[in-house]
């Protein structure tokens, strides 16, 4: 075997293979503590790439699952509102059909003529008072433009979107005045309950509609996201058993290498001792 007084090649070989070990090892280490084999664009810049990529989905997902969530819950909060001005409706229409008896005298129909009053006026403040987060819901002063029509973003991408008009539901929108102490009164004014009431029954289908498709999205939605965490998951978390025979694998290896260059730096002082 030849020895090398001006080079030691079996020592920077040795260096050479310890630094590679000691660079596997911490990286062995790094993944075990993050739980994470791309916790680094070092280690895989692609993979990182795409976890990351993946993990913007979800967390876009997420938030499209509470959006809808939370519509849904503005949805509940107008039809019930609804649902009392549509009770109060009701009861106009049969009030007014009351007064139309000719049993009845100017002030029997006085009597109907301030209940109905009051009905239309705890209508008209159902519909003003009734809100969201601040937001009126039921006035149409309502909704992204201030028209009544409320924008859901229902999906993690901009087209996924879900449009919702709840019709202005105030008196005057709905029947305007009332006055059943005349007969051509009263006769407007069943027209105008009919009218409203079928305003109503549209809207809360439309509710009910909007509700329902908010729902599917969520379970189609949550579905998706479940699908791509996993693909996630499946590129950015170690398996750790594996993971642990690779330290253990490196953390053989990485103690050879300082032996060996022990070894090969004990070996040049052999070498030079010779000639000392």
């Amino acid at each position: 075997m030849a020895f090398s007084i001006n080079s030691n090649i079996s020592a920077m070989r040795a260096n050479l293979q310890s630094t590679l070990s000691n660079q596997g090892l911490n990286s062995s280490l790094n993944n075990l503590s993050s739980g994470s084999s791309v916790s680094s664009a070092a280690y895989d810049a692609s993979g990182l790439g795409i976890a990351n990529q993946l993990s913007a989905q979800v967390s876009g997902m997420g938030q499209a699952i509470q959006n809808s969530n939370e519509s849904i819950g503005m949805i509940q909060i107008a039809d019930g509102a609804m649902s009392g001005i549509e009770e109060n409706m009701q009861r106009i229409r049969t009030l007014t059909l009351q007064a139309s008896n000719g049993i009845l005298n100017d002030g029997d129909r006085a009597i109907i003529q301030k209940e109905i009053d009051t009905l239309l006026k705890s209508s008209d403040d159902i519909a003003k008072q009734t809100s969201y987060n601040g937001i009126n819901l039921l006035d149409g002063t309502g909704g992204s433009n201030g028209d009544g029509t409320f924008v859901t973003q229902s999906g993690s991408d901009a087209q996924s979107t879900q449009n919702l008009s709840i019709n202005d539901s105030s008196i005057a929108s709905l029947v305007g005045t009332i006055d059943i102490t005349t007969e051509a009164g009263r006769s407007t004014g069943l027209d105008s309950i009919d009218s409203a009431l079928a305003s109503i029954s549209d809207t809360r289908a439309d509710l009910g509609a909007s509700q329902n498709s908010l729902m599917a999205s969520i379970r189609n939605t949550s579905l998706t996201q479940i699908n791509i965490a996993a693909a996630e998951s499946n590129i950015r978390d170690i398996d750790f058993a594996a993971e642990s025979a690779n330290f253990s694998k490196q953390n053989i290896l990485s103690q050879i290498g300082s032996f060996s260059q022990a070894q090969a730096n004990a070996s040049a002082s052999n070498v030079t001792r010779l000639f000392s």
